[in-house]
C-alpha cells in the first residue's frame, strides 16, 4: 500500500515534537465538539511532558520522521481545522513531503510559490488543538487532492486507501502510552499491520456526517484504543482527515484556516521542521496526550502474539 514501515514509526518518535498544529470550524462546530466530547481523558493531567507518548508520529514516508531535514517548504494549498472560536492551544504538528521536487500548483491554491530548490511542495499538513484546560483534542490533516495523488499513487491505485492509512497510522501513533511504558517486542509492527489492514477496508468504516465551511460532507471513521480517526473525500480541493481523543466524531465541524498566525506560523513563508520544533519547545501544552498514558489498552495488547500476551498478564 505504501512505503511506511515500522522503522519509520520508531524513527519518527524522536521527532514527534517537531511541529505545531491547529484547525478551524463554524460556530456550531465549537458547540458540537465541546458538547460531544467524551469524559475519558489521559491520566497524569498535570504533566508537562511536551513529547507525549512514544509517539510514532505519522512520518508516512514524508518529512515527519527522524530523517535528514528537507528544505523549508511553502504551504500553498487549502488547510482545514477547527473553528477559531474554540478555545485551546493550537499548533502546526508536522508536514508530509518536501522531497518530490517542483510541482505545479493545485487547483484552489491561492499562493503560487516558486517551487525550486528551496520550495519542494508538501503534500499534507497536520494541525492540532487541545480544548482549553483538558487533555481532549484533535489532529487534522489537509491533503491537496492532485498533489497527494501524484505523491502517493504515482502508478495508480486508490488514494482514499492511502488517506485512510495515514489517518489510521496517526491514531495508532496518538494512542500509544508514555515512553516510560515498556514496548513489548513486535507490538509496534503489529499495530502498524493492524492499521494497514483496516485502512484497506475503509469502505466498511462507520459513516458519519461532518460540516466543512457550513456544508455537510460524508466521512468514515475507525475507532481504536480509546480514540478515533476518520476522513472525507467529498471536498473538491482536498482530502481531510481527523484524529480525535476524547471528542465526538459525528457532527464534527471544520472550516478552512483563514488565520494561520493563530498557529504560530505564516503559510506564505517556507516552513521547516527545525522551526516548528523550536516553536513547540516553548509550548509544553502543544501536544495531544493519549487516552491512557500509564499502560497499553486491551485493544493494543490483543495484537501481541499469544506468548507475548501471556507475558503481559
Amino acid at each position: 500500500m505504501s512505503t511506511r514501515t515500522p522503522d519509520t514509526l520508531q524513527a519518527a518518535a524522536g521527532d514527534a515534537t517537531a511541529g505545531a498544529e491547529q484547525s478551524v470550524v463554524p460556530q456550531a462546530a465549537a458547540e458540537a465538539v465541546v458538547t460531544g466530547a467524551s469524559e475519558s481523558s489521559a491520566t497524569d493531567t498535570g504533566s508537562t511532558d511536551s513529547g507525549g507518548a512514544d509517539e510514532v508520529d505519522v512520518g508516512l514516508g514524508g518529512s515527519g520522521g527522524a530523517v535528514a531535514e528537507p528544505h523549508p517548504v511553502p504551504v500553498d494549498f487549502p488547510v482545514y481545522g477547527l473553528h477559531p472560536s474554540i478555545p485551546g492551544p493550537r499548533w502546526v504538528d508536522f508536514f508530509e513531503g518536501g522531497n518530490i521536487g517542483p510541482v505545479e500548483p493545485d487547483a484552489g491554491s491561492e499562493a503560487v510559490s516558486e517551487l525550486g530548490e528551496a520550495g519542494r511542495a508538501p503534500w499534507a499538513l497536520w494541525l492540532g488543538q487541545r480544548l482549553s484546560d483538558t487533555e481532549r483534542g484533535l489532529r487534522i490533516g489537509s491533503m491537496p487532492r492532485l498533489r497527494y495523488e501524484r505523491a502517493m499513487c504515482p502508478g495508480g491505485g486508490d488514494p482514499l486507501a492511502e488517506v485512510a492509512f495515514g489517518a489510521a497510522f496517526g491514531l495508532v501513533n496518538l494512542t500509544l502510552p508514555d515512553s516510560s511504558v515498556p514496548r513489548p517486542d513486535g507490538l509496534i509492527e503489529s499495530l502498524l499491520s493492524h492499521a494497514e489492514q483496516h485502512a484497506r477496508r475503509y469502505e466498511k468504516w462507520k459513516r458519519v456526517t461532518w460540516r466543512v465551511d457550513g456544508m455537510s460532507v460524508r466521512a468514515r471513521i475507525w475507532e481504536f484504543a480509546g480514540g478515533w480517526t476518520g476522513f472525507t473525500g467529498d471536498l473538491d480541493d482536498s482530502y481531510v482527515a481527523a484524529i480525535g481523543i476524547g471528542v465526538a466524531a459525528d457532527g464534527l465541524s471544520l472550516a478552512r484556516v483563514s488565520d494561520p498566525k493563530a498557529y504560530g506560523v505564516d503559510f506564505s513563508a517556507p516552513i521547516s521542521l527545525a522551526d516548528l520544533g523550536r516553536h513547540r519547545a516553548t509550548r509544553p501544552e502543544a501536544w495531544l496526550p493519549p487516552p491512557r498514558r500509564d499502560a497499553f489498552q486491551p485493544e493494543q495488547l490483543a495484537l501481541l502474539p499469544d506468548e507475548r500476551t501471556s507475558d503481559q498478564q
